[in-house]
């Protein structure tokens, strides 16, 4: 592999960048570049969940706010609880601008779950900004054995999950084995939309998802009472659901709480989109002004409004810092997560 020799530009440099990208030279050197280019967001999840949903929104609008106006699509690779993707956008991926990511909210507890299996450093990736926080739902079909915190104790819940990297394999697993939970997971589905078709036909009973797809993509069962919101993992409770039990109020012991709230801590991350490392300058500032000024577009809030998707912005320097502190996760503390998710 070729060495490459552009500067590598950080998070922290948003502020300075922003304020870089001001001369026509400069536009026009960046407009050049982007048209007749499609741009590609890549999708570590399947086409029919919430990671679809948002980058597809998102890139139906963001185009219109870059320089030259490229034509935006969608590449999905999953695999490994989104780490496949991860692991290529890091390290095969062009580092031009040409590709933007919308990768697992949980890429930074992966890298210190299984280092020897990535391949990415998410502290040197270049975070855009985050659409929405990833408050993750435990939802429960309503014929299901158990339909409440109560019951659940006693009867086994059986949950549908993509890999055992993902959080939809390692939420219901901590409400197992640090709450006592009586849950089975079943792994092997290719996305939610799998989840969602074989909880329907009843082989299984329960799936943990973003709490925001839910609405969006189930709300129907919601409104009929189909499906059964039993619990959220997060760092606070959902503004409009409050009545929902957090799960990390149920900690019984400071440590494990300390298990929990790492777990949640990912929610924080949410749905962000990010650069590889080594963006030229003048392209990352237009893509940061790209996202910002596709998050004020009133055609991409009335189709947010429309598709009855949250929104919740939180800026990429602030994104970082959240991802950085995971990395930073005391050892010892690590050794238990991974003990609390069954981690092999």
């Amino acid at each position: 592999m070729f060495k490459r020799k552009t500067k590598a530009v950080t998070a922290t440099a948003t502020v300075a960048l922003a304020a870089f990208f001001t001369t026509p030279a400069q536009a026009a050197g960046v407009a050049d570049f982007y048209k007749d280019r499609t741009v590609t967001i890549m999708v570590g999840f399947g086409a029919g969940g919430g990671y679809a949903l948002y980058a597809r929104t998102l890139g139906q609008h963001m185009g219109h706010h870059i320089p030259g106006k490229p034509n935006i699509v969608l590449q999905f690779m999953t695999g490994a609880g989104g780490n496949k993707a991860a692991n290529y956008f890091y390290t095969v991926a062009p580092r031009n601008g040409a590709v933007l990511a919308h990768l697992s909210n949980s890429v930074a507890l992966q890298q210190v779950l299984r280092p020897k299996r990535i391949r990415y450093d998410a502290s040197k990736r270049n975070y855009r900004g985050r659409m929405v926080s990833m408050r993750s739902s435990l939802i429960v079909w309503h014929t299901a054995p158990a339909t409440n915190l109560v019951d659940f104790k006693k009867t086994q819940l059986i949950f549908g999950a993509t890999g055992r990297a993902g959080q939809d394999y390692m939420n219901p697993t901590l409400m197992k084995n640090v709450l006592g939970y009586n849950v089975k997971v079943v792994t092997g589905y290719k996305g939610s939309r799998a989840i969602n078709l074989a909880m329907e036909k009843g082989e299984v009973h329960a799936m943990a998802n973003s709490w925001g797809s839910v609405k969006a993509r189930l709300g129907q069962w919601l409104d009929k009472k189909q499906i059964v919101p039993l619990a959220m993992i997060g760092l606070t409770p959902s503004p409009d659901r409050p009545d929902i039990p957090l799960v990390l109020d149920m900690a019984k012991t400071p440590e494990d709480r300390q298990i929990l709230e790492l777990m949640a801590s990912t929610t924080a991350v949410g749905r962000a989109i990010s650069t590889p490392p080594e963006i030229p300058a003048d392209r990352l500032a237009a893509l940061i002004s790209a996202f910002d000024k596709t998050l004020k577009d009133p055609a991409f809030l009335a189709d947010v409004a429309k598709r009855k998707m949250e929104m919740d912005y939180m800026s990429g320097a602030d994104v970082q810092k959240i991802i950085n502190k995971t990395i930073a996760t005391p050892k010892d503390l690590i050794a238990r997560f991974k003990k609390a998710v069954d981690f092999k």
